[in-house]
């Protein structure tokens, strides 16, 4: 996941910050641990089961990990203009997460599962990022939460489309499960912290509009 300049900067405010304690997320699964083996058997059934067209996907997903990749083009969840609209309100949320995600893969320090376990064989590109959370799922949890509150109509497919995410990165091979638990825990904080926010809300409130 790309991040800019400005994000890597906030990166470094959040050692003092709310989201810098360990009340977001715990520490993951021990190597060797009964939670890690069985981290690692789920990764290895859906290496088994997993088919071409999945893996292209995930594939697709791991390139471009961004709101048009999750919600909009084949998915259609949302329409070109309201792509565009919701991209420009949530420029700043997209920064800011990046930063706080950063900020905890670099806390935590996980290896990636198929370094610790070479018997797990991703189907899509590795990764040089830690493991622990999952990035690309927090991201796409924030957007499906926000989205949710900006089209209500739509919330249930919102949120199930960030779970699609989510699973393809298990599917792809190149995260533990518990990393996409910690990823949707810290999407669901980021979302909560930018919700309670009265003048985030109002501006996602002139979307709809």
């Amino acid at each position: 996941m790309k991040l800019t300049i400005l994000g890597l900067l906030l990166c470094l405010n959040f050692s003092q910050g709310a989201f810098a304690s360990d009340d977001v997320l715990g520490p993951f699964p021990a190597v060797g641990s009964t939670e890690e083996k069985q981290d690692i058997e789920t990764l290895l059934y859906y290496q088994q089961t997993r088919t071409p067209e999945q893996c292209a996907v995930a594939q697709a997903e791991a390139n471009n990990g961004s709101l048009e990749t999750f919600f909009g083009g084949n998915h259609g969840l949302l329409s070109a203009a309201e792509l565009s609209k919701v991209k420009s309100q949530l420029r700043w949320v997209t920064v800011k997460t990046g930063a706080k995600i950063l900020y905890y893969k670099t806390k935590f320090d996980r290896i990636r599962p198929y370094i610790t376990h070479p018997e797990v064989k991703p189907c899509i590109d590795l990764e040089s990022s830690k493991s622990y959370p999952s990035g690309h799922t927090a991201l796409a949890r924030v957007y499906g939460r926000i989205l949710s509150v900006v089209f209500p109509e739509r919330a249930i497919l919102f949120m199930k489309r960030a779970d699609e995410v989510a699973m393809n990165r298990i599917i792809g091979g190149v995260h533990h499960p518990s990393d996409i638990v910690a990823g949707k825990k810290l999407g669901d904080a980021i979302a909560e912290d930018y919700l309670q926010d009265n003048y985030s809300f109002n501006q996602l409130q002139s979307i709809s509009n």
